[in-house]
C-alpha cells in the first residue's frame, strides 16, 4: 500500500514540474532574432554610451577600450596575500 502511493506522488510530481515548464518555458527563452544578433561580434560603434555615474558621466565605449589599451591592468607583485578570517565557534 505504501509502496503504491509514493510511486503515485512521484509521478504526478513529474507530471507537474514538466507541465510548469512547459506553461513557463515561452517566458523564458530568447527571441530568435535576439539569441542570432547576440552569437555574432558587433562593432564597438554599435554600443551606446555606458553611464559612469556622477563623477564621469556618460562615456563612449571607444573611449574606454582606447584607455583600456593606453593602460592596461597591472597585477600587483610583491604584496602580502591577503589573510581570510573565517567565521565559527
Amino acid at each position: 500500500m505504501m509502496r503504491r502511493e509514493v510511486v503515485i506522488f512521484n509521478i504526478f510530481s513529474l507530471v507537474g514540474t514538466l507541465g510548469l515548464s512547459a506553461v513557463l518555458f515561452s517566458y523564458a527563452a530568447v527571441p530568435e532574432e535576439k539569441r542570432l544578433a547576440a552569437s555574432q561580434p558587433q562593432p564597438m560603434e554599435a554600443f551606446s554610451d555606458v553611464d559612469l555615474g556622477p563623477d564621469y558621466g556618460q562615456v563612449p565605449v571607444m573611449e574606454l577600450v582606447g584607455y583600456y589599451l593606453e593602460n592596461p591592468p597591472v597585477k600587483a607583485t610583491g604584496t602580502a596575500p591577503v589573510k581570510r578570517h573565517f567565521g565559527g565557534c
